[in-house]
């Protein structure tokens, strides 16, 4: 009996031994996969990136925004959905101008997904609300995601739920 745990130890320590080296090894690997397939755009191009995007929506062009949409969330809002949802629901001011405010590397969460890392790009939008004299102007953080080597632009988490629920089903139609 006491042979065969002496020779059984060797055979449990070799199969340990074989199992952390091949956990090891598919966690490098799968590490290394990752940096190999997240290719991230250079950080100078997150701002044209975003206020071309602004542009597209400030323009009414909510099929070429949609083009540049996260993948992930082109699935909850489907291109025709989208376009009819966003047309139907008006700027409640009109954007006279934006501009670039910083762009920064930045981690944060996916709504309807988990942390990656992108940019957050702040864009100062300027607008006069109707009666108004004088134009009013705030900042905003908008977050980027890097896809195949482009910048790809999120849902915002409110109106990801929305489009994840009902769609537009809760906006009357203009």
């Amino acid at each position: 009996m006491r042979r065969s745990i002496t020779l059984g130890m060797p055979r449990r320590a070799a199969i340990a031994l074989a199992a952390s080296w091949m956990l090891a090894t598919a966690g490098i690997t799968a590490a290394h996969a990752a940096r190999q397939t997240t290719v991230f755009p250079s950080l100078r191009t997150a701002g044209s990136f975003m206020l071309a995007d602004i542009r597209y929506k400030t323009d009414g062009k909510w099929g070429l925004a949609w083009q540049t949409l996260y993948p992930a969330h082109k699935l909850v809002a489907p291109r025709s959905e989208y376009v009819g949802c966003e047309e139907s629901t008006p700027w409640a001011a009109p954007v006279t101008e934006f501009d670039l405010a910083g762009i920064r590397r930045a981690s944060f969460r996916i709504p309807g997904g988990g942390i990656v890392d992108g940019a957050a790009v702040a864009v100062r939008l300027t607008f006069r609300m109707a009666g108004s004299r004088d134009p009013m102007s705030f900042v905003h953080t908008f977050h980027l995601v890097p896809v195949n080597g482009h910048w790809t632009w999120l849902l915002s988490p409110q109106r990801y739920a929305l489009y994840a629920h009902d769609g537009c089903g809760s906006f009357p139609a203009a």
